[in-house]
């Protein structure tokens, strides 16, 4: 006890002295402090933004990518689903087998991608409600679908109710969970990657901060005591001149590859929607036959499909204006092929020639109704596909430019404070 008292006087008298004393060592002690402390505030700040970063464009980035992407094929699946079913009914008796393949195929990648998803969302992810009200009436519209089968092999029209049940669910309640589910996924992913591609300010700030406090230390110590290098602070300078040049190289690059995955991105959910109209306007133009009631209602949803594809600054249009290098003029030919295409099946059918109808929506033939949509939904797919690689390529990039962020920022900031405490520590054994 009597110890600690007599000796508390002393370290308070030092601590004063260190604190506000005028001699070069304590002003030497006290920037040295200070440098020290914005060296390996700079290196903490910059492993914690980088680490977010790299979770940005890397494991989060890519998680949610694939969420998206499983969220746009779980739309298209289903929607291409409906089309096969409307399509195949409209056959009469036994659907051909591709059509039903091609249903059975949709069901399975939808129920996949479905269970995917699931495993992928967050506990408290909002669009786990989306993923359920698919999942609880997916059975329901295929137990729908078989029953139109059923009773469509026996030649009773009560098939076509249930078809209609079938299409009324997928339209209604499926696909819009489906496009809640997408939207919310690539909202998430956006916000994610906008993070990855932010500005720095806090490492760029205390980066250059600690080095104009290590400049002026320099300037003033070559000043007061004519010597022309401190190789401990001008290994400091060097350091934090590479840490902060590092960030703003990286941040751009990164910043510019996530823009040009911004843009693929906004082009393949644009060509994902149209992809997603001309499904629904296939099956609508298969209802009109099934219900042999000519250009009815179901008639004017093929209208209003094709036109979110093909009217100025529809899909196509906002497709090409966020992507100006990508050629849709293949995709925009198919699809007004494929329109003409219906109009002269409509005619054949308002013109009581219903067989030649069916032959035109259901044949192979390039100029049939069916064979042209078969060409716009390959130019879609490969489209979208192309935007999607592209994507894949842009966030890559992103991905390298980032990574080492955090081992350069604290490898920087150590060197740096290592660099201060040398240099500083040298001129203070001159006073000793």
């Amino acid at each position: 006890m009597s110890v600690l008292t007599k000796n508390a006087p002393v370290s308070v008298a030092r601590v004063r002295e260190l604190v506000a004393g005028g001699a070069t060592p304590q002003r030497l002690r006290r920037v040295g402090a200070v440098l020290l402390v914005g060296a390996l505030l700079a290196g903490v700040v910059g492993l914690a933004n980088g680490l977010s970063r790299a979770d940005a464009v890397g494991s989060e980035g890519a998680r949610l990518a694939t969420l998206s992407a499983d969220a746009a094929e779980i739309y298209r699946a289903l929607a291409d689903a409906d089309a096969m079913a409307t399509s195949g009914y409209v056959s009469g008796g036994t659907e051909p087998e591709a059509v039903r393949d091609r249903f059975d195929s949709d069901v399975d990648a939808a129920s996949e991608r479905l269970v995917r998803a699931a495993a992928g969302l967050a506990a408290d992810d909002p669009a786990a409600d989306d993923v359920v009200t698919i999942t609880s009436n997916l059975p329901v519209y295929t137990g729908f679908v078989e029953s139109a089968r059923t009773y469509n092999r026996l030649g009773l029209p009560l098939g076509q109710t249930y078809l209609g049940a079938a299409s009324s669910l997928m339209r209604e309640t499926i696909l819009p969970a489906a496009a809640t589910l997408r939207t919310a996924e690539y909202t998430a992913l956006d916000a994610t990657l906008a993070r990855g591609g932010s500005l720095p300010f806090a490492v760029v700030v205390l980066g250059i901060a600690a080095l104009v406090g290590l400049v002026h230390a320099s300037i003033r110590e070559r000043r007061r005591t004519n010597r022309v290098i401190n190789p401990g602070l001008v290994g400091a300078v060097a350091a934090l001149v590479v840490l902060v040049g590092w960030w703003v190289v990286a941040t751009a690059v990164a910043g510019g590859a996530l823009r040009g995955a911004d843009r693929h991105g906004d082009a393949a959910r644009a060509l994902d929607d149209a992809h997603a109209a001309a499904l629904q306007a296939r099956s609508n133009e298969s209802l009109v036959l099934v219900a042999r009631g000519g250009a009815g209602a179901s008639d004017q949803g093929f209208t209003v499909q094709i036109d979110r594809i093909l009217a100025p600054d529809a899909l196509l249009d906002t497709a090409a204006a966020a992507d100006p290098d990508a050629d849709l003029s293949t995709v925009r030919a198919a699809a007004q092929r494929w329109r003409d295409a219906h109009v002269a099946l409509r005619a054949l059918d308002d013109g009581g020639r219903f067989p030649e109808a069916v032959a035109s929506a259901t044949g192979a033939d390039p100029q049939s109704s069916g064979g042209t949509f078969e060409a716009l939904d390959a130019a879609l797919r490969s489209a979208t596909d192309a935007q999607r690689a592209a994507f894949a390529d842009d966030a890559a990039v992103a991905r390298a430019a980032v990574g080492a962020l955090p081992a350069v920022s604290v490898v920087l900031g150590v060197l740096a404070a290592v660099g201060i405490v040398l240099g500083i520590g040298r001129r203070l054994e001159e006073y000793r």
